[in-house]
């Protein structure tokens, strides 16, 4: 086979059963609102764009800004950053580190524990959220060892800082007295001009995000709307999406509880022929119903016209019961072989 055409196939191995390949998981608000629907342990609900304003209670700053508050509020931010406020900008970056901070994952299994936990090593989840609820799934399943996916964090998070001299990457939560050389990560930025250039770490994110993107062979997208007034970031995840050289055997799914048609109008750009689907749930995806054998399951059923049986992540009441389950998934990863059903 010409190395040209390795580069046109997932990179499957027949013998083994497993495709190297990696599925991308890109998450925006709407993800973070469905991992806890009724709010966090505390009850604290989960803001999305149009209503951040009024859940965080920043309406009177905007207003001694001049502006109307009752917008979007990415909107609202880049109009007060042209203005070159620098005294209402910090007010406001204050007002969003202390509302997300406080946000704790409640202790029973949630989307993200199940998100974290459908995936392996190969893989990545891209999020553009700021609340520290992935990293808090993560630090939670981490005792499982190196069997999680890799995180990037296109925004900045709340749970995440940076040593730009040692060029190391920790969450906030892990940090202590000797840790003083890390500092949190930036989150605003004004959204008709988001110059992820100029900050190293986000650069830094945004580079790995596109590498896997221009690999991947399966990308799911969760509660993100690629918001068209989000020029820079819409473009460069299309501008990678579109070298992909598996794109036309790939798979590109959304899952959004907006109107379907909207849904598939906003990523037709994405969507090549039939290779992409808009689910209103998690439960309806692949991660969801073959969990760490995503790629592999699509690519034998594509590919090799033999598919998978189905093996669901189960209604699991607590988080004992889950890692239960997972673990003869990861046992079965470790053999170095992936044809079997561990569950079956």
């Amino acid at each position: 086979m010409s190395q040209q055409a390795r580069q046109t196939l997932p990179q499957l191995d027949i013998e083994s059963g497993i495709n190297h390949s990696p599925h991308v998981v890109i998450l925006g608000a709407g993800a973070s609102r469905a991992c806890c629907p009724n709010g966090d342990r505390n009850g604290k609900l989960l803001p999305v764009m149009s209503d951040l304003v009024v859940k965080l209670g920043i309406e009177d700053i905007i207003r001694e800004a001049g502006h109307d508050p009752s917008g979007n509020f990415e909107t609202v931010y880049s109009a007060i950053s042209e203005s070159g406020n620098q005294d209402v900008l910090g007010r406001l970056d204050d007002a969003v580190r202390r509302y997300f901070s406080t946000l704790t994952l409640p202790d029973e299994p949630t989307l993200y524990d199940y998100l974290i936990l459908s995936l392996r090593p190969k893989d990545l989840i891209v999020t553009f959220n700021w609340d520290p609820l992935l990293p808090q799934a993560y630090r939670r399943w981490r005792h499982l060892g190196h069997v999680l996916p890799q995180i990037a964090f296109l925004h900045g998070n709340v749970d995440v800082s940076v040593n730009l001299e040692a060029r190391q990457v920790r969450f906030t939560s892990d940090l202590g007295p000797s840790d003083s050389a890390f500092k949190p990560s930036r989150l605003l930025y004004p959204v008709a001009e988001k110059d992820y250039n100029s900050d190293p770490f986000i650069k830094g994110q945004w580079d790995m995000s596109l590498d896997y993107m221009r690999d991947s062979y399966y990308v799911t997208v969760y509660g993100y709307s690629a918001p068209r007034t989000d020029v820079e970031a819409r473009q460069l995840l299309l501008d990678a999406w579109q070298s992909n050289t598996t794109r036309s055997l790939a798979e590109f799914d959304v899952v959004d509880i907006a109107p379907k048609a909207a849904v598939e109008a906003s990523w037709a750009e994405f969507i090549v022929r039939t290779h992409g689907a808009v689910w209103d749930s998690f439960d309806h995806n692949i991660l969801k119903t073959n969990p760490r054998r995503s790629c592999e399951s699509f690519a034998f059923a594509t590919l090799q016209q033999t598919p998978w049986h189905e093996d669901p992540f189960p209604a699991a009441a607590t988080l004992g019961e889950l890692e239960s389950w997972i673990r003869p998934l990861l046992a079965e990863e470790a053999s170095g072989k992936l044809l079997g059903d561990p569950h079956h």
